[in-house]
This record gives C-alpha cells, sequence and structure tokens, in this order.
C-alpha cells in the first residue's frame, strides 16, 4: 500500500525546483519547501516539469538510510486537490496519535462477549480505521463486505455508565487490510470516489479536514 510508511506535509510552497538528467537515463528532480532548507528528491522516467515555484504542494515522502528525504510520486498534488494516498496517510497518523485514547475509551465504554480477538464499538472502529472517509461511508463498507463483527453494548458518552445501548463491535483482525484495499482502487468520478468494492460513490477527506468529531 502506497501510503503506508509515509510523512505528509500539507501545504508546501515550492522553491529552487529543478531537473537534472541521471547516467541511468532518468531525471532526478529536487526542490525545497519556502520556509526550510531541506531537500526533497524523486525520480521520474521523463524531463517533463513536474512542480512550478511558488505554488502550493501535499506531499508524501520517506527517509531513506542516509536520510535524504524521497518524495512518492503518486503522494505529490497541488494543495487544493485531494490525493487518496496522502488523505490516508494523514488520517493513519492522526489515529495513531490518539490510539491509546481512543482504545482505553473502547475497553471501558464497549462491552461484548467475543474471545477471539479483539474487538471496536462502530465510533471507535473509524476513529482507529475508517477517518479518511464519512462515518456513515466507513460503516456502510463494512456492512457491504460483510466485516465480522458482534452484538454489544455501548456506555454513551453524555449519559453515563447506565446508558448501555445495543450495538455492534467490529473484528480488528482485517479492518485494516479492508480499508487498504478501498483506498487502492478507488477511483475519482467528479467530486467523489469509486471502487469495486463499494457500491456507492464516497469522499476521501482532504488532509485539513480530517477529523475524528464527526
Amino acid at each position: 500500500m502506497k501510503s503506508r510508511n509515509l510523512y505528509t506535509i500539507h501545504d508546501l510552497i515550492v522553491r529552487d525546483y529543478t531537473v537534472t538528467a541521471l547516467p541511468s537515463g532518468k531525471f532526478l528532480h529536487q526542490f525545497k519547501p519556502s520556509t526550510t532548507e531541506t531537500l526533497y528528491h524523486f525520480e521520474t522516467n521523463s524531463s517533463a516539469i513536474e512542480l512550478v515555484n511558488g505554488d502550493r504542494y501535499n506531499i508524501g515522502y520517506i527517509e531513506d538510510a542516509s536520510g535524504r528525504k524521497i518524495i512518492e510520486p503518486s503522494s505529490l498534488g497541488k494543495a487544493d486537490t485531494v490525493n487518496k494516498y496522502l488523505s490516508y496517510s494523514a488520517a493513519k497518523q492522526f489515529s495513531l496519535d490518539k490510539l491509546a485514547e481512543n482504545q482505553g475509551k473502547n475497553d471501558e465504554r464497549v462491552k461484548h462477549k467475543a474471545a477471539d480477538g479483539y474487538y471496536w464499538g462502530r465510533k471507535y472502529a473509524w476513529r482507529r480505521f475508517g477517518l479518511v472517509i464519512a462515518k456513515d461511508a466507513f460503516f456502510n463498507y463494512l456492512e457491504e463486505i460483510a466485516h465480522p463483527f458482534v452484538p454489544c453494548k455501548t456506555i454513551s458518552d453524555d449519559i453515563g455508565i447506565y446508558s448501555n445501548q445495543d450495538s455492534i463491535a467490529y473484528k480488528e483482525e482485517g479492518l485494516e487490510e479492508a480499508m487498504d484495499q478501498l483506498i487502492e482502487t478507488a477511483v475519482r468520478v467528479g467530486r467523489f470516489f469509486e471502487s469495486h468494492r463499494y457500491t456507492k460513490k464516497f469522499q476521501i477527506r482532504p488532509i485539513n479536514a480530517i477529523t475524528d468529531k464527526k
């Protein structure tokens, strides 16, 4: 999955962009952000200009063993457009940053009798694995692919410990893979995306709109 292990930067302004021919026949693209001296690289098979100095971009990159920052070309896009890989990578990082908090709440507030693995209540499953798409789209997608679940009781955040409500909890095993496959197969159609794994059109959130609040 291209979104794995990517660092992401939102709204970076490009400067000092250059394209240099390499002995291998490929072309090395390099640039710096407007605010630092950090150098970013990527290679292509063409000398075609990929970036414009002064324009704003969202980027995804890895660091190699020597510390070089290497752009993943599929995770490079104008800041005013949605790049599915960048958004998914940013959503994963957001979820990881809140993992301890959300898992603690899941353990405390979601009660079930399953003993064959870890289970996430619906809301916490979305917060852990699905923030790149809307909550309802996440639930509907899991229903369509028949992801394993068990009945559970949940405690409402607002009402307190006596507010046991009937709900379902999703098995953790396979959740990340299911989302990986949805994003990998997603194809843009206008403002929306489509995938052969899901019958409905859905939106992938831009980086600056990723939140666990709704």
